[in-house]
């Protein structure tokens, strides 16, 4: 904030729900068209009553209040809200906008008997079950896609109007033959609306800020739930009517290039991106309102340039480097250097190619963008930018490069990079039954349970396989019951003996997933020889691991093992 502007002081306000609700029934609260539209889950709108209900706090509402005019969503929940009312200040909801939305959504909508007249509202249908806990489970609050009344669910649209409720217990007193337990129902559901009605909300009102003001108040206040990333801080900043707001255009490029089955790309990274291509030096900036009045003109024009430009870039993560899925992507920085790279230089020559594979895998594996800093990425940009200009170098620090991670963590950088080597060097394996299964679509379309442990409590890579089953059956178990193989086996001694002729489906399941017969051996042994087979196997991982480094001109010196940090953006 400069010195010449007022010093802004955020207002706490204690309000009930009826308060916020009817609020946004007169107009007097609205929510800016630049925020992201409604994106909870269902079980997240569950939640968020069963919090209520228990008296647990949900974060405060952050709210803009001006004389100022913004363009506001005519929309809240899917139900229509009234214009701003004339002459009057208006509030605009900065944050809280997906339990804002699920409030108002589910407790203004009117009372209903059936299904939701379209099928994409029956989120909006919530239920209280008043059953005691041992007839309904441990989950109070449910979805009723049917909409169908049923005596024991309290619809939370009739629980803010008193004609409603009475109308539901009306047809509850009629249906129930018990008369203690329709009296039991009743009583629950007065109480679970006591708490719904009497749940104190923590307003915070921004007076007289202006928008550049508001957003940066935003963005150093704590927050729960949805929060606004900094793409749409500059949205808001930026925001104009005739145009689509850039959170929603980045919105379109994730989901086009996810579309590619690539999936999707980090948002924020996808943001830096434009930043970069549109010539911002320094793209991690939390100064929002600097970064929106530098490059306001040339944002827009910027977005379809990188859109081509992080296609070429997931497309060389994909095709020449064998990321699987945007998720295994190391660091999303190194997406920002590639995007950056291929703006400027959309067709590079085949040494530049193969200088970038090499610069990939050296960063993954030094953890060279763990915790990176503004003015490491900014030199990071420079050195890209001058090497897709064909007037520099890219000289990634080799002196650190460790490429076999001491824990499988997938929150690791480096456990990443390991997953996409493996999945390089084994890329045809066989289940359970001998059948042959392409491991990068099962890592492109699978989540991470496809990562199974071959015996408890190790968390070494090589005790990790990709390697389906039939359900409740462990990968343990399943090796133990191979045939033996015929003869020494591929990856017995090393360097490796030739291969059997024919070799056994035990041999191609062995040799497929990089487990050594030996070590297969020791395993079924029992004992110790889970520790002797996750010991012999990361001995032939590091061994290829090494080779596939030397091909890159990498040297991998002493040890090839190293940390597996929490350190993936």
């Amino acid at each position: 904030m400069c010195a010449d502007q007022a010093e802004i002081r955020p207002d706490p306000t204690i309000a009930l729900v009826d308060d916020l609700l009817g609020g946004i029934g007169r107009g007097e609260i609205r929510v800016p068209a630049f925020q992201r539209p409604f994106v909870w889950r269902p079980e997240q709108m569950l939640e968020l009553f069963d919090s209520i209900e228990r008296g647990y706090p949900i974060g405060s509402l952050l709210l803009w209040q001006t004389d100022t005019q913004v363009p506001s969503l005519d929309q809240i929940g899917g139900l229509p809200v009234p214009p701003p009312p004339a002459g009057r200040q208006v509030s605009y909801l900065l944050d809280g906008h997906q339990r804002v939305s699920t409030l108002f959504g589910v407790l203004n909508r009117p009372l209903r008997d059936g299904p939701a007249e379209d099928d994409r509202d029956w989120i909006w249908q919530i239920y209280r079950d008043l059953r005691p806990a041992d007839l309904r489970g441990s989950d109070r609050y449910r979805h009723h896609r049917s909409g169908r009344w049923t005596p024991h669910l309290l619809p939370l649209a009739a629980v803010m109007r008193t004609r409603d409720f009475l109308r539901h217990f009306q047809r509850v007193e009629l249906s129930v033959k018990d008369t203690s337990q329709a009296d039991a129902l009743i009583r629950e559901a007065e109480a679970v609306a006591y708490r719904i009605k009497a749940y104190k909300l923590t307003m915070v009102r921004l007076q007289g800020a202006s928008l550049d003001q508001a957003v940066n108040v935003y963005a150093r206040l704590n927050r729960t739930g949805t929060r606004m990333d900094p793409d749409q801080m500059v949205s808001a900043l930026t925001y104009r009517e005739e145009q689509p707001s850039l959170a929603n255009r980045i919105d379109d490029i994730v989901t086009s290039i996810a579309d590619t089955g690539f999936g999707e790309l980090p948002r924020l990274a996808v943001f830096r991106s434009m930043l970069a291509v549109a010539g911002e030096s320094d793209v991690m900036s939390p100064r929002w309102s600097q970064v929106a009045n530098y490059i306001q003109n040339r944002l827009h024009d910027a977005l379809p340039q990188t859109e081509q430009a992080l296609r070429r870039a997931a497309e060389f993560l994909h095709g020449g480097v064998g990321v699987p899925h945007a998720r295994f992507l190391p660091y999303a920085h190194q997406l920002v250097l590639l995007t950056t790279f291929f703006h400027c230089c959309p067709e590079p020559s085949r040494e530049q190619y193969d200088g970038l594979r090499r610069w990939f895998w050296v960063t993954s594996w030094s953890s060279a963008f763990a915790g990176a800093t503004s003015t490491v990425l900014s030199r990071a940009l420079q050195e890209m930018r001058s090497y897709a200009a064909g007037t520099g170098h890219l000289a990634p620090d080799v002196d650190d490069v460790h490429p076999m991670p001491e824990t499988f963590n997938l929150n690791s950088a480096r456990t990443k990079a390991y997953v996409i080597w493996e999945a390089l060097e084994f890329p045809r394996r066989f289940d359970m039954l001998g059948q042959p299964f392409e491991v990068m679509k099962v890592l492109a379309t699978a989540d991470n349970q496809v990562f199974r442990h071959v015996v408890p409590r190790d968390k070494r890579p090589a005790n990790r396989l990709i390697f389906p089953t039939t359900p409740n059956t462990s990968v343990l178990s399943v090796l133990k019951a191979l045939s033996p193989p015929t003869g020494p086996g591929l990856f017995d001694g090393f360097p490796e003996p030739a291969r059997p002729v024919v070799p056994t489906v035990t041999e191609q399941i062995l040799e497929s997933h990089g487990i050594p017969p030996k070590a297969w051996r020791r395993l079924c042994e029992g004992g110790n020889g889970g520790q002797i087979f996750i010991e012999d196997r990361t001995e032939l991982l590091e061994q290829r691991l090494r080779r596939f480094a030397a091909h890159l001109g990498v040297p991998v010196g002493g040890t090839a093992i190293g940390a597996a940090d929490d350190d993936s953006e």
